[in-house]
């Protein structure tokens, strides 16, 4: 079976992204071995005339699972919130991947379900 997982995050927190597949296998988000591809939004050519929010939507909708890399950029950024609330209409499971207690803003505390990948400040850097 494979998996296609969203990637949410600011753009600040690219680097980030280095070494997520074998974050997300340790805490059995996926598994070793398992057939994973990654949408990332951050990395698809614009078509001008097109609408973002349209393309964001269809990304995630043909998504199994949304991962959100929380810091503060991303957590106060206007595109991961609204990819966050899009994920949670549509129904997808959402992942919060980031240190200790920077999953808690409002949006995130208003949906039930989240999964937590909370991690320890050596782990973030």
């Amino acid at each position: 079976m494979s998996k296609k997982i969203f990637l949410s995050y600011a753009m600040n927190d690219r680097h980030h992204l280095d070494g997520l597949r074998e974050l997300l296998d340790k805490y059995n988000v996926t598994t070793q071995g398992e057939n994973v591809s990654f949408i990332d939004p951050n990395s698809q050519p614009f078509v001008p005339g097109s609408s973002i929010r349209g393309m964001i939507k269809k990304q995630i909708e043909s998504a199994s699972e949304v991962v959100v890399i929380a810091t503060d950029d991303s957590l106060s950024s206007q595109w991961v919130n609204y990819e966050v609330g899009m994920a949670d209409a549509l129904d997808k499971p959402i992942v919060v991947v980031g240190r200790r207690g920077s999953w808690k803003t409002s949006l995130l505390k208003r949906i039930e379900g989240v999964r937590l990948v909370e991690l320890d400040e050596k782990a973030n850097k």
